[in-house]
């Protein structure tokens, strides 16, 4: 069990159903391979696009290993812009199929999601249709750390705090509101208000001259 650190991505490949039923392989900084992680394909189109998710945050693999949401957006950006659109191979052979990645984006989740373009006529994608490559895999090179990703439970809890807070702030601006409207109650319909802040000129109807000023606050 381990967090996933300095992911940096080389290629996307796409993968038949091993007989480990194991999809992904990431290569540590040794370049040995390491680990290997489950990525399904999620669906295709007639016009050549896969469609898959790298990498879910927070969630342990079949390893029991993860990746927190800065480290999977990282690794995402890291891999368009170095140019790796076209890092797209079969079955780990790192040799290009023409296919490319042309939508890349971070869910709502924090979990990284591809659309990979090829030629519909091509041999890859005709193996993708056929089912005999059914998923999508990466190789990377990746540092560990002994680290069990944080539960729901706490996510929920700094939520919570977040939405206490909001309605805290709320209540607050509610109450000022509420001391506006009582102070302007206060106040003859006979005379004019002049508002700058908290400050309040009060003048006669018909009259230039000032009549009196005061602050809100002496009203609350």
């Amino acid at each position: 069990m381990a967090k996933l650190n300095k992911l940096r991505v080389a290629y996307i490949s796409l993968v038949g159903k091993p007989a480990n039923k194991k999809d992904i392989v990431y290569k540590s900084a040794d370049g040995k391979f390491t680990d290997e992680k489950t990525i399904r394909i999620r669906k295709s189109s007639p016009e050549g696009l896969v469609y898959g998710t790298v990498y879910e945050p927070g969630v342990k693999d079949t390893d029991g290993d993860w990746a927190d949401p800065d480290t999977i957006r990282q690794a995402a950006h890291d891999f368009l812009m170095k140019g790796a659109m076209s890092a797209v191979d079969e079955n780990h052979n790192e040799e290009p199929t023409g296919a490319q990645v042309v939508e890349s984006s971070i869910n709502e989740k924090g979990a990284w999601e591809v659309a990979i373009k090829m030629d519909p006529k091509s041999d890859t994608f005709q193996k993708v249709q056929k089912g005999e490559l059914t998923g999508l895999s990466m190789g990377a090179f990746c540092e560990k750390s002994d680290e069990e990703p944080p539960a729901a439970g706490d996510a929920n809890s700094e939520l919570q705090k977040s939405l206490s807070a909001l309605s805290e702030e709320i209540k607050k601006m509610a109450l000022e509101l509420k001391s506006v409207k009582e102070g302007v109650a206060k106040v003859p319909k006979s005379r004019q208000l002049s508002l700058d802040g908290n400050a309040v000129t009060i003048t006669e109807k018909g009259d230039s001259g000032l009549f009196s000023e005061f602050d809100f606050n002496a009203l609350a």
